[in-house]
């Protein structure tokens, strides 16, 4: 079984880098050029514990819209998505976000303390909010792409106008630039990486 799971994992990481490899958006290189890096090694590997969040709820319409992007990567994430340990920003609360926020968000780790591989400064995982959701400006020092895997989704940048973006678009914010994210009635899923300066998380602009 262990093996099974460290197949399917080496399997979307690998779908990961080769639908990212046919995408030149901002970014994108340095995110290739930091999983190269990463020791995948059969020693490196542990599973983390599986953790649901209520978020999920909205997977399997998310997987059947990335299944029209990117069926490979699709497929990768439904063979690992019930050992995923889902988790959410401490201090992130339905206070600071909106009531219903943290039943419709969360975020997974595959390359990280809380994924399966430890990575050397370096995280790559999953993104998802639920519908008619604004996850409101925040700021980390690490450089952060998020790639969309599905449709209308809409990105601000340095309290700039919210942008929609097209399914399977990059979307890169360099270090402590000011972003955020409202979905309408879709929901998101995303894959994410951070690339350096992981270990500061990301914080909420303070109004």
């Amino acid at each position: 079984m262990v093996e099974t799971l460290q197949d399917n994992v080496r399997w979307l990481i690998g779908a990961v880098a080769r639908g990212l490899g046919a995408r030149h958006g901002e970014g994108v290189a340095d995110v290739l050029d930091r999983l190269a890096q990463q020791d995948l090694d059969t020693a490196r590997f542990a599973a983390p514990e599986p953790r649901a969040l209520p978020v999920l709820a909205h997977l399997p319409h998310c997987l059947g819209e990335a299944m029209l992007l990117d069926a490979d990567l699709a497929a990768a994430i439904a063979s690992v998505e019930e050992s995923l340990q889902w988790r959410q920003s401490a201090c992130y609360s339905d206070a600071l976000l909106g009531e219903g926020f943290t039943a419709n968000y969360g975020w997974a780790e595959i390359i990280g303390p809380n994924g399966f591989f430890p990575g050397d400064d370096f995280l790559l995982g999953l993104l998802m909010l639920g519908p008619e959701r604004h996850y409101r400006d925040h700021f980390h020092p690490a450089p952060e792409l998020y790639w969309p895997l599905t449709t209308a989704s809409h990105w601000s940048v340095d309290s700039g106008p919210f942008v929609e973006k097209q399914q399977g678009a990059t979307i890169w914010h360099a270090p402590m630039a000011m972003h955020a994210t409202i979905t309408r009635d879709m929901p998101l899923l995303a894959v994410w990486s951070w690339t350096r300066d992981t270990a500061t998380p990301a914080r909420l602009r303070v109004t």
